[in-house]
């Protein structure tokens, strides 16, 4: 079997943009899922995102970062490989208003990010979303060579076959990944994202509540994508970006796990668990008030210290997470003849315990570290606080 590269076949990895012209609202029209140049067209087709994008005027962005807990925003600018973020804000999600990546209570969302703007004094209009969701199928296939005007009824076909779903109820992107010969006959190894209408229709009608112009919408592997090959790019590696390595988000409702080869996306999933986990412990044993959990958890647990019962329910809870981290990526070895995970990077939320690096490198026998962000690898206006927890909006705001 011969297979061309991926390094070989020029793609992009860019972010659906959103169609700001409301008149004829087709949803598919909306969203370029931050996987390629898309000014996605009013169809049920998709556009293939390996193509070389066409210069971006230059413009101020804001950004968010929509989870379930917390909500990361940055106001900045990327043009000509040029990275500028001017303000970061972080606020606490509204209970229950995004509930895996959809968002449920609107009204609520919209009072709290209407205030954070207006109190920031937020000046840009151009809106970028990146999140992650359940609901978000992302799957590798097969098909059969074909010209690019034949790629939208054969994927969509094809898909068929491996999903049961509703296409009409999806948007789908498509990103060609490899050429390979089998038994002699030529075919394209494609990844496919089908993506809720409902969730973009959501996050569209959302932005154009607050006055501003939605702009692209991410998924959050694919803006970690953007900061490896674009921010990391310029710093030096403790891993050969050529070796399998998983950048592991550590949020309050899910964790998810990302591995990436040769600086492109191999594989993804998410776990159904994360530091809400933690906090129900601490609320349930420990009485701690819910506003004090957080600066709790980081100060008194330490996952290395033996005997404090504190620490041993916590360690339950962790191991819960690395064995199902271990078992993803035990079929990401299965799945790919042998390839190894060489190192894991974890961020966000739950990265914060202490001792969760040497504790993870000593279950996994895999070398975790966290990853710190440095704002050496780009312009920042803002250095009054840590950006470690602004990866995947830092990268959703990188347009390719």
């Amino acid at each position: 079997m011969k297979k061309k590269d991926k390094s070989e076949i020029k793609k992009n990895t860019r972010g659906a943009s959103f169609k700001e012209n409301r008149e004829s609202i087709n949803i598919k029209a909306l969203m370029n899922m931050d996987l390629g140049t898309l000014k996605v067209k009013f169809s049920k087709s998709f556009k293939r995102i390996n193509k070389i994008s066409t210069p971006e005027k230059k413009r101020k962005v804001i950004a968010f970062d929509m989870g379930s807990s917390m909500i990361k925003i940055v106001e900045g600018i990327y043009y000509k490989e040029d990275l500028t973020i001017d303000r970061y804000i972080t606020i606490k999600t509204p209970k229950g208003a995004i509930v895996d990546g959809e968002i449920k209570k609107s009204e609520e969302l919209f009072i709290k990010l209407g205030q954070v703007l207006k109190e920031n004094g937020i000046k840009a209009k151009h809106a970028i979303c990146t999140n992650n969701s359940t609901l978000i199928i992302n799957r590798e296939i097969l098909i059969p060579k074909v010209e690019e005007e034949e790629m939208d009824t054969v994927v969509r076909y094809e898909i068929q076959q491996y999903l049961p779903i509703n296409l009409e109820d999806y948007i789908l992107q498509v990103q060609l990944l490899n050429e390979e010969e089998i038994n002699g006959s030529e075919k394209l190894n494609v990844r496919v994202i089908a993506y809720p209408e409902k969730i973009v229709r959501g996050y569209y009608d959302f932005f154009i509540k607050l006055n501003l112009k939605p702009h692209a919408l991410d998924v959050n592997y694919n803006a970690i994508n953007k900061f490896i090959n674009c921010i990391d790019n310029n710093s030096e590696y403790e891993y050969n970006p050529k070796d399998s390595v998983a950048f592991i988000d550590m949020g309050a409702s899910f964790i998810d796990v990302n591995i990436y080869k040769n600086r492109n996306l191999d594989f993804t999933r998410m776990i159904k668990a994360g530091g809400n986990d933690i906090d129900e412990i601490l609320l349930e044993r420990n009485g701690i008030k819910a506003d004090e959990i957080e600066n709790f958890k980081f100060k008194n647990i330490d996952l290395e210290e033996p005997f404090e019962p504190i620490n041993i329910y916590v360690r339950e809870i962790v191991d819960d997470w690395i064995e199902k981290i271990e078992k993803i990526i035990q079929f990401y070895k299965n799945k790919n003849m042998g390839d190894e995970v060489t190192n894991i990077v974890i961020f966000g939320g739950s990265s914060k315990l202490k001792g969760i690096e040497e504790y993870m490198t000593t279950k996994l026998g895999i070398k975790t570290r966290r990853k710190v962000l440095s704002k050496i690898a780009f312009k920042s206006n803002d250095d009054s606080k840590p950006i470690d927890d602004f990866i995947n909006v830092i990268g959703s705001v990188i347009r390719l």
